[in-house]
């Protein structure tokens, strides 16, 4: 394809963009071809009235051509002709005009029409708010964000390992390490974003073993004084194709108690000694939730709960009373994306309805609708697990079909050497349920 054919289909796309339905620009299109009729107009009464007594001079030649033989014949296309060459100079002043305004913001202005499009079209996606942590929400961000900017993520902040531990102990902040994650896979660059907020340091005492994404949640902590001010003005900075907040701007712990009785202190610990988790706090029991999470799950038309690690990433945000409360109160459909292994010392030999009868114990609600993966885990992946003492969850559908809760079966695998949800898949099935009309 030449330059000049790769320059015709340029402009043949952004037309189609302006011109789609939405976007804005026709009626400015319109107007401007109204105000250029006008002001001809204008000129026409301003010529007659300073030609006065003369102006018969001005309309004897018009008049000669309207008495013409031809003039019934081409009248018409003269006139349409003149329409469209109005319309496509408006057009075309209206584009040329855009381009020269955002040249100073965008490096490519042609693209304008493209992404003011997308831009629109997302924003008039589903409310969709996702609870949790960890790989799996980030996961399920990834996906979702094509489809709607209408999107929040609450994010469990009780993580005491590794980088964010470390970070918590010097300037007593919630753990930003899954904040991080969650920025980067609602960013509309999460290529470029991804690389610099994942970059670990691997040297310098300070600074080896962090990464410049906890780096920078800490630094803008440390700027606005507060967490939750750090994460507003992340979300303004950093592009993103929704919101990201913290389940609470306080740092909190998680205290465990196991099936066998055991307590255990500090999410790092949750799978130590092996066997599956009761029953999860949070101390201190009541911090104050963000305002935003608040609006966000009372505006939502869809909740979603997982996937991720149930005791130590879905449950958290749930547990801040606040949080809580509202989700209890919200009138929008819950979702519960079941995990697809269990998870050796914290949902061993769990199955899927004992982690819906979790949540209900933790929430005080069930949830409308459970997806599950239906696909089979092939036996390499399932020997790797086997290793690690996880199996897949069972899924009894005779249990949630008892419970009137809407079991949703999916194939969810992703490739790799890990059975992780498949982030278009997720996606494709939450927002088939989110523009459904009413729940089933």
């Amino acid at each position: 394809m030449s330059a000049r054919q790769v320059r015709a289909r340029r402009r043949r796309t952004t037309l189609r963009y302006l011109l789609a339905p939405g976007m804005g620009v026709k009626r400015h299109i319109v107007l401007a071809v109204a105000g250029g009729v006008v002001f001809a107009l204008g000129m026409a009464v301003l010529a007659v009235w300073l030609l006065g007594d003369e102006r018969g001079a001005a309309s004897e030649p018009i008049e000669a051509v309207l008495a013409s033989g031809s003039w019934p014949r081409v009248g018409g296309w003269v006139a349409l002709a003149t329409l469209v060459t109005g319309v496509w100079l408006a057009a075309g002043a209206v584009g040329r005009l855009n381009r020269s305004l955002l040249s100073h913001w965008l490096p490519e202005p042609r693209e304008a029409a493209a992404h003011l499009y997308d831009r629109l079209q997302r924003a008039k996606g589903p409310r969709i708010v996702a609870l949790g942590g960890g790989t799996g929400l980030s996961r399920l961000l990834r996906g979702v964000r094509g489809a709607t900017s209408n999107l929040t993520a609450v994010v469990a902040v009780s993580d005491d390992g590794g980088s964010s531990g470390r970070l918590r102990e010097a300037f007593d902040m919630p753990a930003p390490g899954d904040l991080v994650d969650c920025l980067a896979a609602l960013s509309n660059d999460e290529v470029a974003l991804g690389r610099l907020l994942d970059y670990r340091f691997q040297r310098g005492a300070e600074l080896q073993g962090h990464t410049f994404g906890n780096l920078f949640l800490t630094t803008l902590t440390e700027i606005e004084g507060d967490f939750g001010d750090a994460l507003r003005t992340a979300n303004r900075m950093l592009d993103l194709g929704g919101a990201v907040y913290p389940a609470t701007a306080r740092p909190i712990a998680l205290h465990m108690r196991k099936r066998d009785g055991r307590e255990i202190e500090g999410e790092r610990h949750a799978h130590d000694g092996g066997g599956a988790i009761a029953e999860v706090r949070i101390v201190p029991t009541a911090p104050d939730a963000l305002p935003e999470v608040l609006a966000a799950i009372e505006a939502a038309t869809l909740v979603v709960l997982g996937p991720g690690s149930l005791y130590t990433s879905t449950l958290p945000p749930l547990l801040v009373p606040d949080v809580g409360e509202a989700l209890r109160r919200s009138s929008a459909r819950l979702v519960y994306v079941c995990n697809i292994m269990t998870e050796d010392g914290e949902t061993t030999g769990m199955t899927a309805w004992e982690h819906v009868q979790a949540l209900h114990d933790h929430l005080g609600r069930y949830p409308e609708v459970v997806i599950v993966n239906d696909e089979p885990i092939d036996e390499e992946r399932l020997a790797a697990y086997a290793e690690e003492f996880a199996d897949v969850v069972v899924v009894e559908p005779d249990r949630f079909r008892e419970a009137g809760i809407r079991l949703l079966p999916v194939a969810l695998v992703d490739g790799g050497r890990h059975a992780q949800h498949d982030p278009m898949r997720l996606a494709a099935a939450l927002l088939d349920l989110a523009n459904e009309r009413s729940p089933t």
